[in-house]
């Protein structure tokens, strides 16, 4: 499957205190003419793509939605996604519309399990509960077979939920959702320099094999995290191949195409700025900590982000122990693409 992800604007309901668009500028908050999208859509058919998100900002604000969701219905896609915060899906009737129109995925934007978490990551005081009734109104139209590739949660693994991840996982499993990604913090703009939002990694490995044994005892849901560097999951998952397949993001997700719509109609934005590919442009956010150089994964793991090493330094990271020779050899290269790209420069260049 071939996957490309289109984003039609900034302008968002919502406030996330760790936002990673910030706070837009006021030429980022106009939306996209429908007519570039619909461009964008076609060619990126016509190069492959079979499947296709729209994301912002929040995209149901989009005015023009069911029509782009239409067109892309129309030219074949059959994975025809949605990642949002959910909060306009609390109303059935707009539901109803956009699955009509052919939105086949939806993942909903949710960081705690808890009312007064969310609601003050958010900035808006209904948030959580109109999150809770949009995934009630998913899951329901899912069992119904009207939302045939699934809801999934979006979840920012950050300071405050870090030590509940189980929790969590348990809350998502009480709502009918059959899919979670936890996606670590990515220090930058808002979050930028905070440790009141972006976690140690200390935190994150105890977390990770609570939830992973949690999961694979009780739950089985498709749930994986990304960001996370190799050293810092669990030891079981790393010396397991079914396990990294399954828990390791980088290993689990679709290659995807990138096309930031509302970005083609500036005459000075660049071509690379407004179409990229996210496994490669995330690479130059990522560094590797200089204990890497002696992991047998560092050609397989993308590293940390640089703005987490400029907040926390390098010393908690370390090469991988014996073990990793387990995971190296009898299972197949599954690093990424944009990962084995980097390695092979790496060893150009010494």
């Amino acid at each position: 499957m071939r996957n490309v992800d289109v984003n039609i604007g900034k302008a968002c309901n919502l406030r996330c205190r760790f936002c990673s668009n910030g706070d837009p500028l006021p030429e980022e908050l106009r939306w996209a003419d429908p007519a570039v999208v619909e461009a964008e859509v076609r060619r990126r058919r016509r190069e492959g793509a079979d499947s296709i998100g729209f994301l912002g900002g929040e995209p149901t604000l989009y005015p023009h939605l069911e029509r782009v969701v239409r067109a892309a219905r129309a030219l074949g896609y059959g994975r025809i996604a949605l990642c949002t915060n959910g909060t306009r899906l609390a109303d059935p009737a707009l539901l109803d519309r956009l699955l009509e129109a052919g939105v086949t995925r939806v993942a909903v934007s949710i960081h705690s399990h808890t009312r007064s978490v969310e609601d003050h990551i958010t900035r808006r005081p209904d948030s959580f509960e109109r999150k809770v009734a949009a995934l009630r109104n998913l899951v329901s139209a899912e069992r119904q077979g009207r939302l045939p590739d699934g809801v999934s949660l979006n979840t920012v693994l950050h300071r405050r939920n870090v030590e509940r991840l189980d929790r969590f996982v348990r809350f998502a499993a009480g709502l009918g959702v059959t899919g979670v990604r936890f996606n670590f913090i990515r220090p930058c703009r808002l979050a930028e320099g905070n440790p009141a939002w972006v976690p140690r990694f200390s935190l994150v490995t105890p977390s990770l094999r609570r939830v992973v044994r949690l999961n694979e005892s009780l739950f089985r849901l498709a749930l994986n995290f990304g960001d996370i560097p190799y050293c810092k999951y669990p030891r079981s998952v790393l010396a397991d191949p079914a396990l990294r397949r399954r828990y390791v993001g980088e290993v689990w997700d679709l290659a995807t195409e990138v096309s930031v719509t509302w970005r083609h109609e500036r005459k000075t934005m660049s071509a690379r700025a407004a179409r990229f590919n996210w496994q490669r442009r995330r690479l130059e956010f990522k560094s590797l900590a200089p204990a890497c150089r002696a992991c047998r994964l560092r050609d397989r793991c993308e590293g940390v982000w640089q703005k987490y090493l400029d907040l926390y330094g390098d010393r908690e990271f370390a090469a991988g122990p014996a073990f990793v020779d387990a995971c190296l050899g009898r299972d197949g290269d599954d690093a990424s693409p944009a990962v084995r790209r980097r390695a092979d420069a790496r060893a150009r260049r010494s």
